[in-house]
């Protein structure tokens, strides 16, 4: 349910909720098909799939496991809150709000009089600060705004200082409402109660209905299995089937593609490429594996262990494949330059969340929380001076400014500039492998973005600290904290070459020196 309620939400006027809400089904197909089933089921939308047996009746059946579904967002009350009964205040803080605004319905006249005053003194700018509905339901003309419109504006309008001061009445509403206890929400998919018609878009259009279809998988595939009771206890042959059905044949045993993709998936991430190198096209279209004995083998104990992930990850780490060196010899890259045989280790860079996890590490400032929101960590000024709406990061202090990169937040429309530039996936469409660039803004990044740059002055006070005052031992440690190893007789030379030139860089410019320094070493300057 998580997984598939985070398709994108789109509030920008003039978008037809019904198409949108097509699309993010459509959605769901194509990632659930690439990412479990590693089939390309998207190309069977507009027409039967030209090289894989799935017609395009076929596709709408799998469609419709997902049609029948609403995207509600509930609260999720915390047993603190509970005990503490924060669900009663609320309900009695929200009644007497309900009271004030009957109350407030006797000064609706002067009300109406103050908004129209406000909305005609809106300039071009002010209408691009509003909250998204609120600017759709403004540029709408006047005798066009439904009620669900007109209470939008109004309601914002009534929240606006102005009319807070003009009217006390509702600065005591807003004060209640602003006391109000906080209740989590999350948003999640709920079955329908009453089953959504689909039909067969004829070329894909979502307006031109083909053949009704209910929910169903493709027919090479084994069948799914739905089994209902009757109020009478006997089994309704006649049910047919809903999401809860699909999930279970998704991880049924008999089902041949979803153990195999996802071992396949996690080898290539171990491995740098998959058994099979077409990791979201197990179709005809698709490479065959290199070593399919192999293959077969971990699927079937993933399957047999209680699909547990945990467990096949230390199997693939713990192996002898994974322990090879990684050291480059001529003779295997002549012989077999991808490495398809695995008679050595792969070189991989870092996925994006963790360079900077790295550089925490060496640096001794890596907070080891798990779980929790989401965190800030500082990032250049002005990400956001183009976006739509207008977003404040504000960046954390203490322990969270230093979590994990995997808990940075993460705005689809706004990503976090150093995940993107060191190849994090667009957050919009389904990524099963990651592209590996290499690129000047990543080497400018490492030495000028305020992340990075925190890291090394830690890591200055740390080396100050630990190890002897020789700049060059100094420069030997800090090599050792980043790469886990001694350098060579060659990287030796290098450091103490660039441990001089730094020190005469700094020493003409000690005005530089002070400014880079941490807290606390400016006396090193």
């Amino acid at each position: 349910t998580g997984f598939h309620r985070n398709t994108l939400i789109n509030e920008e006027g003039g978008t037809d909720q019904e198409q949108f809400r097509v699309e993010a089904v459509a959605d769901r197909v194509a990632t659930t098909g690439s990412v479990f089933l590693g089939l390309t089921l998207g190309c069977a939308r507009c027409h039967s799939h030209k090289y894989d047996p799935i017609s395009q009746i076929e596709y709408y059946e799998f469609f419709a496991l997902l049609n029948n579904c609403d995207e509600p967002t509930i609260e999720v009350p915390s047993n603190l809150q509970i005990a503490r009964g924060e669900l009663e205040k609320r309900a009695q803080m929200r009644a007497k709000v309900k009271e004030l605004d009957t109350e407030m319905e006797k000064q609706r006249p002067q009300l109406e009089e103050a908004q129209k005053a406000w909305e005609k003194t809106l300039t071009p700018q002010q209408r691009g600060r509003l909250p998204g509905p609120v600017q759709v339901a403004y540029d709408m003309a006047f005798e066009k705004r439904d009620a669900a419109n007109k209470k939008l504006i109004e309601d914002h309008y009534r929240e606006l200082d102005e009319a807070r001061k003009a009217f006390p009445l509702l600065q005591v509403i807003f004060q209640l409402k602003q006391d109000e206890p906080k209740i989590p929400t999350t948003m999640i998919m709920k079955e329908r109660d009453k089953e959504r018609e689909t039909f067969v878009h004829k070329r894909g259009d979502f307006l031109d209905h083909g053949a009704k279809v209910h929910g169903g998988v493709p027919a090479v595939l084994p069948a799914m299995q739905v089994k209902r009771e009757t109020t009478s206890g006997e089994s309704n042959d006649k049910a047919r089937g809903n999401r809860l059905d699909f999930a279970k044949w998704l991880v049924a045993g008999e089902n041949p593609l979803t153990p195999r993709v996802v071992m396949n998936r996690d080898w290539q991430k171990f491995f740098g490429r998959g058994l099979v190198d077409t990791e979201d096209d197990f179709g005809t279209q698709g490479t065959p594996p290199t070593h399919p004995e192999l293959l077969d083998y971990l699927a079937r104990e993933f399957v047999e262990f209680g699909w547990d992930v945990k467990r096949m990850h230390r199997r693939l780490v713990t192996s002898a494949a994974y322990r090879q060196s990684s050291h480059w010899r001529t003779d295997l890259a002549e012989r077999d330059p991808q490495n398809k045989l695995l008679a050595r280790q792969s070189r991989l860079r870092l996925d994006s969340e963790i360079v900077r996890d790295v550089a925490l590490s060496a640096a001794g400032l890596m907070t080891n929380v798990m779980g929790g929101p989401s965190v800030f960590p500082p990032q250049p000024e002005g990400v956001y001076d183009f976006t739509q709406d207008p977003k404040n990061w504000k960046a954390a202090t203490g322990a969270d400014r230093y979590r994990r990169g995997m808990y940075t937040h993460f705005w689809r429309s706004a990503p976090y500039p150093a995940l993107t530039i060191f190849d994090a996936p667009n957050g919009n469409v389904t990524c099963t492998r990651r592209i590996r660039s290499n690129t000047p803004l990543q080497a400018l990044t490492l030495a000028n973005d305020e992340a990075f740059v925190e890291c090394v002055q830690s890591m200055g006070q740390r080396v100050v600290a630990e190890a002897p005052a020789d700049r060059v031992a100094r420069a030997e440690y800090t090599f050792r904290l980043c790469l886990s190893r001694s350098p060579t007789p060659a990287e030796r030379e290098q450091l103490a070459q660039l441990a001089r030139q730094e020190t005469e860089t700094f020493t003409k410019d000690p005005a530089a020196a002070k400014e880079l320094l941490p807290k606390g070493l400016e006396s090193l300057s």
